[in-house]
């Protein structure tokens, strides 16, 4: 009886450890209907194409993973989602969830790129935004403990030129009302490693505000490139909240200095850690300029600025205030992890009438073959060194992925 007792408990466990925990889906419809229906451990998992919907794609309230068992959304470099409007609609939105991990895909042609609005321990990774009308990834409404890790930011505040910011934390105290009854937004201790931004990031490529502590940011390649010093956006970083460690990043091209601190709100604006930073400044700037007092909100003098950060360029100096001996370095792993998942690079992106292809691996000769956003081969050719040029120039302006032989990752990119 015991035996039997336990086959039948066999059979009733195996269902439910085999229910089909994989969706595939390869329509808007589907795929909004999957985000709707999700529960804990499943992976909702795109086909290639093109995912329009007006006014962008979310997650109701209450959907929600667990820890051990979150809900995955898996792209790849073929994948593209969309509200197909600059003036309206997020490309992705969270709307009060746990433990989501979005992975892989491209958001393009929205409002804003991807909004997390009270939602916390989620996982944003390997995401290309792209051609966005105001910011590219917020964090807001309380939104804490989340992570955005190894995404491509380019081509944001194409509408809105002073609200451009590549990765924004939190939220204004004037938007206070708007988003946490007045409070103070404490979108607390998320963590922002290994992403990089392209050349047309008009706004800061992060704007950490009032209200917010405990974040780190670290590993992130900055480029000011695009810094048009709307709203004060004239450097790669400005930190509004508190004990922010903020490492072992690297950064060039900026209007004025690499890092800022400012003090919005009384008690903010302190406490944070610069460290192993490398910043290539120009000479109208400070590597890290550090704001300490404030006729309106009060002093902020707790702030590190650490002796092992490294400053060129012709920069005014390293920093403003006085600096401090640190422990601790870089680890290569950390720097290996966020490069080596990128594989290969193009620059410029978006492109003109060439890209330049840089490999970080030997190469005889590889064929390439370059796609459009609905998978139609638009160019195919060959490569011959690390360092190679590609004519695009006949391209038409759009989303398009490029593939070398013998790797298996797509590289996307924009033609101007």
């Amino acid at each position: 009886m015991k035996h039997l007792i336990f086959i039948s408990s066999l059979f009733f466990f195996i269902p439910f450890i085999c229910t089909a925990q994989i969706v595939n889906v390869s329509t808007s419809t589907q795929f909004q209907n999957a985000i709707n229906a999700a529960m804990p451990g499943q992976i909702i998992v795109l086909a290639d194409g093109v995912y329009i919907r007006s006014g962008g794609f979310y997650i109701a309230a209450t959907i929600n993973g667990t820890a051990s068992q979150p809900i995955t959304i898996q792209g790849n470099a073929n994948t593209v989602i969309s509200s197909n409007n600059l003036n309206t609609g997020y490309g992705f939105a969270l709307r009060g969830n746990n433990y989501w991990i979005l992975d892989g895909f491209t958001i393009y042609n929205s409002k804003k790129g991807i909004v997390i609005d009270s939602s916390h321990h989620n996982q944003i990774k390997n995401i290309t935004v792209n051609k966005i009308g105001d910011e590219g990834i917020h964090l807001r409404s309380y939104s804490s403990y989340n992570t955005v890790k190894n995404c491509f930011i380019d081509s944001t505040g194409i509408v809105s030129t002073g609200t451009g910011e590549g990765i924004y934390i939190g939220s204004a105290t004037s938007n206070w009302p708007t988003y946490t009854a007045g409070n103070p937004d404490t979108a607390n201790y998320n963590n922002v490693t290994g992403n990089s931004f392209g050349n047309y990031v008009v706004s800061e490529n992060i704007d950490i505000k009032e209200g917010t502590k405990g974040g780190t940011i670290s590993y992130n390649t900055f480029n000011g490139a695009g810094l048009n010093g709307a709203n004060y956006a004239d450097s790669w970083i400005d930190v509004k909240g508190d004990q922010y460690t903020i490492e072992c990043n690297t950064g060039a091209n900026t209007i004025a200095d690499g890092f800022q601190t400012h003090i919005n709100y009384t008690g903010y604006g302190d406490y944070n850690r610069f460290s192993n930073n490398t910043l290539t400044v120009g000479s109208s700037g400070y590597g890290i300029n550090v704001t300490t007092s404030s006729g309106t909100y009060g002093p902020a003098i707790h702030n590190v600025v650490c002796t092992n950060n490294s400053v060129s360029g012709g920069a005014i100096g390293l920093t403003n205030i006085s600096t401090q001996a640190c422990t601790g370095t870089c680890s290569v792993t950390a720097i290996q992890s966020t490069t080596l998942e990128k594989s290969y690079s193009l620059s410029p992106n978006p492109a003109g009438d060439y890209l330049e292809l840089t490999i970080p691996f030997n190469v005889d000769t590889r064929d390439y073959i370059i796609v459009d956003g609905l998978g139609k081969t638009k160019k195919i050719g060959t490569i011959y060194s690390v360092n190679s040029i590609i004519d695009v120039k006949e391209l038409p302006s759009g989303l398009y992925f490029l593939t070398i032989s013998g790797t298996e990752k797509s590289t996307k990119f924009i033609k101007q």
